[in-house]
C-alpha cells in the first residue's frame, strides 16, 4: 500500500473512532441523518471514507426513514453498498418492530392509540400500497396476535369485515384495532375508510367483539378514528 492510500485509511479510521466516541459520550440526539447512516455504515464497511456514501444514501432516500425503508436492489445502486451494508440496514428496521412489539405485549392495557400505534407503524409505514393490518387483543386489552388481512394497491386495499371476525374468533379476541396505511401522505379518511369502519362494528358488535380503534398511517402520522370522535 502507498503512503497516500495509507494516510487515506488513517484519516478514515480517526474519523470513524470520533464518531463512535462522539455517540458514546453523548448520544445522537441533533445529528444529522447522513451523521447517523455514517455511525452505522462503519459497522459494516471497513477502512473507508463513508461519509460520502451516507450522503450518497439521503440524497437519493430523502431521510434516515427513507433509507431504512428503500428495497435492497435500491440501496445497492449506491457505490459502496453491499451485502452487508444491506443486511444492517434490514436488521435495523426488523428489531425495531421487534422492540416495540414486545413494549407493546408488556403493558397489560392498550390504553391509547398512541401505544398501538407505534407498533402499527412499525409494521405499515414505508410500505409501497395500501395494507391492513389487524391487532387481536384478549380480555385485558391485551394483544395476542397481529395479521396482515389484505394487501392492495397505491391507493385501495379492500376491507372484508367477515375475514377479519373469521380472524377474531380464531384468535379468542375480544377486541380488535384496525389500521391501514395511505402511501399518497394525506391522513385525511376517505368515505370508503368511514364506510368500512361503520360495516365493521356492525359486524363484531353482535360478537361482543369491540372495534377499539381504525389508525390510518402515513409518512405525516398518524389517524385516530377514536380520537377525532369518529368512532
Amino acid at each position: 500500500m502507498g503512503s497516500y492510500e495509507k494516510l487515506n485509511e488513517n484519516l478514515s479510521e480517526g474519523h470513524r473512532k470520533r464518531i463512535r466516541e462522539k455517540y458514546i459520550s453523548g448520544g445522537c440526539a441533533g445529528w444529522h441523518d447522513y451523521e447517523l447512516l455514517e455511525l452505522l455504515l462503519t459497522y459494516a464497511i471497513p477502512r473507508r471514507d463513508i461519509k460520502p456514501i451516507a450522503k450518497s444514501l439521503v440524497e437519493k432516500f430523502g431521510s434516515l426513514n427513507g433509507v431504512l425503508d428503500a428495497e435492497a436492489s435500491e440501496l445497492k445502486s449506491i457505490k459502496g453498498i453491499g451485502e452487508n451494508c444491506v443486511a444492517l440496514i434490514s436488521i435495523i428496521k426488523d428489531i425495531q418492530k421487534i422492540y416495540l412489539q414486545k413494549r407493546l405485549d408488556d403493558k397489560a392495557l392498550v390504553t391509547s392509540p398512541k401505544s398501538a400505534c407505534d407498533y402499527l407503524m412499525a409494521e405499515l409505514k414505508g410500505e409501497k400500497n395500501e395494507k391492513i393490518v389487524v391487532l387481536f387483543l384478549n380480555k385485558g386489552n391485551r394483544p395476542v396476535h397481529t395479521e396482515t388481512v389484505q394487501e392492495g394497491t397505491v391507493d385501495r386495499a379492500p376491507l372484508y369485515p367477515r375475514k377479519v371476525v373469521e380472524k377474531a374468533l380464531k384468535h379468542h379476541s375480544t377486541a380488535i384495532i384496525v389500521a391501514h396505511n395511505h402511501p399518497g401522505g394525506s391522513l385525511r379518511p376517505s368515505e370508503d375508510d368511514k364506510n368500512i369502519t361503520r360495516l365493521l362494528q356492525e359486524a363484531v358488535s353482535p360478537l361482543d367483539i369491540k372495534l377499539l380503534d381504525h389508525i390510518i398511517i402515513s409518512e405525516r402520522g398518524y389517524f385516530s378514528f377514536r380520537e377525532e370522535g369518529l368512532l
